[in-house]
C-alpha cells in the first residue's frame, strides 16, 4: 500500500494506468490504500480535469488511457539514488531533525524508482557509505517551534520569542523578522533582524523558550544574503574585522597546508616544512578555540591582543594542571 495524498494519488493513478492498460479497480484500490469507490471517484475526477480514460468490464476489462499525453515515470539510476540516501542520511541521523517524517516519507518513494538494472548496486553500496556530522543536541522537543518558525518565514510574519541568551546570560523577549534556519556545527540557528538590537542576530533555536507568531508582517531585504552575511566569520560568529597570523609547526602544517580552512586564507611557506597562516575574520573568540586546538604546533602572532590573550590562556591552563616540572622551572628562571 503506498501512503499518498489526494494530488500525488491522481497523478499515480494516470501512471499506473498507462503503465498497465487493463488495470482494474481491485487492483489499484489494494496498490493505494482505498476502495473500490474511491478509485472510481478519483477516475471520474481524473476525466473531468481532461484526462481521457476508457473503461470496460468482463475478465480483460478494466482502465486505459486514450489520451495523446504521457506522464514520463520518475526513475533513478543507482548513483543517484545513492547520493540521495546518502546525504539524506546525515540529516536522519540527527536527533530532532524537524523534517524527518517528510523526508523518510521521500525516500520511500525514491527507493520505488530506482531503474531496475541498478537496484543491486543501490543495495549492495548504501549501507556501505556513510558521512558523519556531529551534533550535540537532541532538539525533538523543539518540534513545534521548528513549524512555526517555518510557517512565520514563509508568511514573512514578525514572531516574538523568549530568549535566553549566552552572552549576556540573561533571558529576554524581543521581536525578530526570521529570515533563514540553519545547522551548523552540531546546531540549529534562527537568522533574524532583531527589532530590539535593530540589526541582523543569530539565536540558537534549543534556547528560544517560548514562541509567538503576531499578526504583523515584514518585508525581506532584497539585498540579505546568507552567505555573504558570513563570509568573513570563522564559523558564525560576528565582530570587528582582524587578520590573524599563526605559524604551524610540522607535522600539523601539512594539515593546514591540506584543507581550505576560510575564503579569505593565505600561506606563506617557511624552512623546515613550517608555514605562516593568514586568515580575515570577523571577531576572535572562534578562530581563538581552533588555534588552542592544535596545542603547541599553533603559534598565533597577529594581533597582538589576541596573543596576549591566548598566553593568557595558556598560563591559566599549565596552573590548572599543576605540572611540577614547569613550577620548578619557572622558580628557577626568578
Amino acid at each position: 500500500m503506498i501512503d499518498l495524498n489526494h494530488t500525488e494519488r491522481l497523478l499515480n493513478l494516470v501512471y499506473m494506468i498507462q503503465k498497465s492498460p487493463g488495470i482494474q479497480a481491485g487492483e489499484l484500490a489494494k496498490i493505494f490504500g482505498r476502495t473500490t469507490r474511491t478509485i472510481q471517484r478519483d477516475i471520474s475526477n481524473l476525466r473531468k480535469a481532461g484526462f481521457s480514460i476508457a473503461s470496460s468490464t468482463g475478465a480483460a476489462g478494466g482502465f486505459r488511457s486514450r489520451g495523446s499525453y504521457y506522464l514520463k515515470p520518475l526513475v533513478f539510476t543507482g548513483e543517484e539514488a545513492l547520493a540521495i540516501f546518502v546525504a539524506s542520511r546525515v540529516l536522519l541521523e540527527q536527533k530532532g531533525f524537524p523534517f524527518r517524517d517528510d523526508l523518510e516519507s521521500a525516500l520511500a518513494k525514491i527507493s520505488q524508482v530506482i531503474r531496475e538494472k541498478d537496484k543491486d548496486f543501490f543495495k549492495s553500496l548504501e549501507p556501505r557509505t556513510s558521512i558523519v556530522v556531529k551534533q550535540i543536541k537532541d532538539y525533538y522537543p523543539w518540534g513545534e517551534v521548528f513549524t512555526e518558525i517555518n510557517q512565520a518565514i514563509l508568511d514573512r510574519a514578525i514572531i516574538e520569542i523568549t530568549y535566553d541568551s549566552y552572552n549576556s546570560g540573561t533571558v529576554s523577549v524581543r521581536k525578530v523578522n526570521p529570515y533563514h534556519i540553519m545547522f551548523r556545527e552540531g546546531c540549529w540557528y534562527l537568522i533574524a533582524y532583531c527589532h530590539r538590537r535593530e540589526e541582523i542576530r543569530i539565536f540558537r533555536v534549543d534556547r528560544i523558550k517560548d514562541l509567538r507568531k503576531t499578526d504583523k508582517q515584514f518585508s525581506s531585504p532584497e539585498d540579505f544574503s546568507l552567505h555573504e552575511y558570513f563570509k568573513k566569520s570563522w564559523q558564525m560568529g560576528k565582530g570587528e574585522p582582524v587578520t590573524v597570523k599563526v605559524r604551524f609547526e610540522p607535522p600539523v602544517s601539512r594539515l593546514i597546508r591540506e584543507n581550505t580552512w576560510h575564503p579569505t586564507q593565505e600561506i606563506k611557506e617557511l624552512e623546515g616544512d613550517s608555514l605562516i597562516y593568514t586568515v580575515q575574520v570577523e571577531g576572535t573568540w572562534e578562530i581563538k578555540q581552533w588555534i588552542l586546538g592544535w596545542g603547541a604546533a599553533a603559534e598565533c602572532l597577529e594581533p597582538e591582543e589576541l596573543r596576549e590573550e591566548i598566553g593568557r590562556e595558556v598560563w591559566e591552563m599549565i596552573g590548572r594542571y599543576r605540572l611540577p616540572e614547569l613550577s620548578r622551572r619557572k622558580r628557577l628562571s626568578k
